[in-house]
């Protein structure tokens, strides 16, 4: 979150969140207040700031980036939309962040989306953790016939829930499309055992290794769908080379103001994206750092503490992984940015963080 308002990487804000593999505790740090945020540049240039969040988003720093903040308790999409139409109502001239949960571990949209399939929710365990509770349940993902069927159900679940948020969504986009640049995008993807086998071999807080998002950077993790519309021209996506959510900022900004100079690092996706663009995806969620780099065709994974590397050719539906040659492996080496991992996050967060934390599941 903090990266997709900021424009800068995980490793350049330090806004870390981490679970270690001898820990089970987990820990967010103090969000950054000194560098510059896409709501701050909409305030200065005369526009009302409003952020909707259907959940205690932990990663992201509301107060004092918005004037106008709504935090709602799981709540479903049709609630955070209404909420921000109706603040909406009385603004000329605003920007927005809606962040929506429906598709969210853990995944249950509404019955009448269902067709009969039962949704997921975390329950409280006797040794007073959480755990998402799904039939058949495992003690690690490893391809099992009911692992397999916990994949097809979990898959068939995304679907319907996918189908209720295009439903909220649309209306909304109809009423306001004429005078409004909508991004709709997400802050990460949900592994559901792809890799399962090769995830094992990086240290894993977690038992089923291949299984949610903040693991390892697959690429049903590290990408996501994006769509932009504006009033006066057609749908656009960013053109060329790999695009990242570091462009988001000043790519919208852009969009709505005279100024010539980018305020924020990345790309202006209104210009072709050179095809020799190397982007990183960082994660530190659960267990050990992991990075991964992206130029052109090829893929690089690396932990620097397992001292594991995956390589990849990235295709149109994913990744195949297969031996590249070291030149290619060493330059996309090279081009990763610092390990964080020696990094402690403080633990000191709010109630309200804590609450929500320990309802996704940890301690």
């Amino acid at each position: 979150m903090t990266s997709i308002h900021s424009g800068l990487y995980p490793h350049e804000h330090e806004a870390i969140a981490h679970t270690y593999p001898d820990d089970e505790s987990y820990a967010i740090p103090a969000q950054p207040t000194d560098i510059r945020t896409l709501p701050a540049e909409f305030e200065v240039v005369g526009y009302d700031t409003y952020a909707g969040c259907a959940f205690m988003v932990p990663f992201l720093a509301l107060r004092g980036w918005y004037q106008t903040h709504r935090v709602y308790r799981n709540a479903r999409s049709e609630v955070v939309l209404e909420g921000y139409r109706n603040w909406r109502r009385n603004q000329t001239r605003s920007f927005a962040y809606l962040h929506l949960s429906d598709l969210h571990t853990p995944i249950s949209p509404p019955k009448r989306y269902r067709g009969g399939l039962p949704g997921e929710e975390y329950v409280l365990t006797d040794d007073g953790t959480h755990e998402l509770r799904h039939s058949n349940r495992c003690e690690v993902y490893d391809g099992c016939p009911d692992c397999r069927e916990f994949r097809k159900r979990r898959l068939e679940l995304y679907k319907c829930a996918l189908k209720y948020v295009e439903d909220q969504l649309r209306p909304l986009i109809e009423e306001v499309r004429d005078d409004t640049l909508i991004v709709v995008t997400g802050d990460h993807g949900e592994a559901v055992g792809e890799h399962y086998e090769l995830d094992y071999q990086f240290t894993d807080s977690r038992p089923n290794a291949g299984v949610g998002h903040g693991g390892t950077p697959f690429d049903s993790v590290a990408r996501v769908p994006l769509g932009i519309l504006t009033p006066d021209e057609p749908a656009f996506l960013p053109v060329g080379g790999w695009a990242n959510l570091i462009d988001l900022p000043g790519t919208v900004l852009a969009s709505v103001t005279d100024e010539e100079q980018n305020p924020f690092p990345g790309m202006r996706w209104q210009e072709p994206i050179p095809e020799d663009r190397t982007v990183f995806c960082e994660a530190s969620r659960f267990g050990t750092e992991r990075k991964a780099a992206y130029c052109g065709p090829r893929k690089l994974i690396r932990s620097e503490t397992d001292d594991v590397t995956l390589t990849a050719q990235v295709v149109q539906d994913g990744e195949q992984f297969r031996q590249i040659p070291e030149d290619i492996e060493s330059e996309l080496l090279d081009a990763l940015p610092p390990s964080w991992d020696s990094i402690k996050p403080t633990p000191q967060v709010s109630k309200t963080v804590r609450d929500r934390l320990e309802e996704l599941g940890y301690t």
